[in-house]
């Protein structure tokens, strides 16, 4: 196994606690109400996996595969939302990702899951950048505000690379020398 890249930013037990932490303000929060999940993949996996273990286990759950990103930076653009389904008419839903960033996918999902008839749509994230954002989007629930910096490990990749670190480091502003 090669060293991993970069350096340590969050622990695997910081990671952890925090999302034990999330779970239990979801939970009370929509104490007896039905919650469905819509975790944006890919880089989310772990995060949602983590927080469901923690959540009520009637809990729906859809997968939603979207993306902007190319290497470091965003397209701009959403790949993927055209295909994105579920019976949401009249619930709580709760979109789940693992950074917002220039907020870009998480307005678009947010719309896309009120056009799909949802009651409520709240945002969960694992990370929030510190930056200007191109959409004003605000989360509820953050695991972690960071400073303005590429970050792998723990679902988030470079080129689908670097996603099944348990950790999450940051990478050197040039990350082809990784």
């Amino acid at each position: 196994m090669s060293r991993p890249p970069g350096k340590s930013y969050l622990s695997a037990s910081q990671i952890r606690l925090r999302v034990r932490t999330l779970a239990a303000s979801i939970c009370r929060t929509y104490r007896n109400r039905p919650l469905t999940i819509v975790a944006l993949l890919k880089g989310s996996v772990f995060f949602v996996v983590d927080l469901l273990r923690h959540l009520d286990s009637d809990t729906e759950v859809e997968f939603w595969n979207v993306s902007s990103y190319e290497g470091t930076r965003s397209t701009g653009k959403i790949r993927g939302l055209e295909h994105c389904r579920g019976n949401l008419h009249g619930r709580d839903v709760l979109l789940i990702d693992d950074i917002l960033d220039s907020g870009l996918t998480l307005d678009r999902t947010r719309s896309h899951a009120k056009k799909l008839g949802a009651r409520t749509v709240q945002i969960c994230v694992l990370l929030s950048k510190q930056r200007k954002r191109a959409r004003n989007v605000r989360a509820r629930w953050i695991g972690f505000k960071i400073k303005d910096e590429f970050v792998v490990g723990y679902g988030l990749d470079l080129d689908q690379r670097y996603r099944a670190l348990p950790s999450i480091r940051t990478l050197p502003s040039s990350p082809s020398s990784t």
